[in-house]
């Protein structure tokens, strides 16, 4: 298994060196405005936006540093409970699960925001003149195909990267690495809300943790798929005592 986890990407040590860059060229655009003799001399507005994205990169420089960090945890078995590959089959059954929830979800959200665009397009219909009716219904069109698009694109998207996935699981405490995926609930505010065996739609076991951002709290889901003769009562024992 060590050659495998020696194969495996630390992505997030990837993002936060490109974020590393980024901050980098921000900081020279909100700095070349102080300097004179060039074209961007006195360009005060690129330094005010220059700033701004310096921050921003340099802060989720460093949130995905962490994150790679707590990656190679994983991957030296530090922080390790259990490291699986899935087989052929089981990545199939996973990535047709996540397909056929996609689609059905952006499929319900699909139609609610056509029938909220028709109510709202419609109703403002009637205090337009003619000549504006018919451009306006044509912007309603074509936002509700975009959303069209969009809902029935993503979906077959996910599914393709899934396929592709490099098939490794890694399971910590406080982490879990999936088929190219890393989640990790050690942030302030955050933590590991459930826990449990599955049986349907495959073997495998059911992750929910919570996390606390500036737009409140969110909840994500991880089931992953497990071979059936893997004993999972372990594994949710040591994390329910971990969490």
């Amino acid at each position: 298994m060590k050659e495998l986890v020696d194969k495996i990407k630390n992505k997030q040590r990837i993002t936060a060196r490109t974020f590393n860059v980024l901050t980098l060229i921000a900081g020279i655009l909100a700095f070349a405005p102080f300097v004179d003799g060039h074209f961007l001399s006195g360009a005060w507005a690129l330094a005010f936006v220059g700033i701004f994205l310096t921050i921003s990169f340099f802060v989720l420089t460093m949130m995905f540093a962490r994150r790679a960090r707590k990656m190679d945890n994983l991957k030296t078995g530090e922080k390790l409970l259990v490291h699986l590959q899935l087989s052929d089959e089981m990545l199939k059954t996973y990535a047709d699960e996540l397909k056929r929830y996609y689609k059905e979800r952006n499929t319900a959200l699909m139609w609610i925001v056509g029938i909220f665009f028709a109510i709202i397009g419609g109703a403002m219909l009637f205090f337009m003149e003619g000549d504006e009716r018919g451009g306006f219904a044509l912007i309603i069109i074509s936002i509700v195909a975009i959303i069209f698009f969009v809902s029935k694109f993503f979906p077959w998207y996910f599914y393709r990267k899934n396929l592709k996935g490099d098939k490794q699981i890694m399971i910590g405490e406080k982490y879990a690495y999936f088929n190219g995926y890393f989640h990790n609930w050690d942030y302030p505010l955050s933590g590991l809300s459930k826990v449990k065996q599955i049986k349907q739609p495959f073997y495998g076991l059911h992750l929910v943790y919570y996390y606390t951002d500036l737009t409140w709290r969110h909840t994500h889901e991880i089931k992953i798929p497990l071979p059936k003769d893997f004993d999972v009562k372990p594994i949710i024992s040591h994390l329910k005592l971990a969490n």
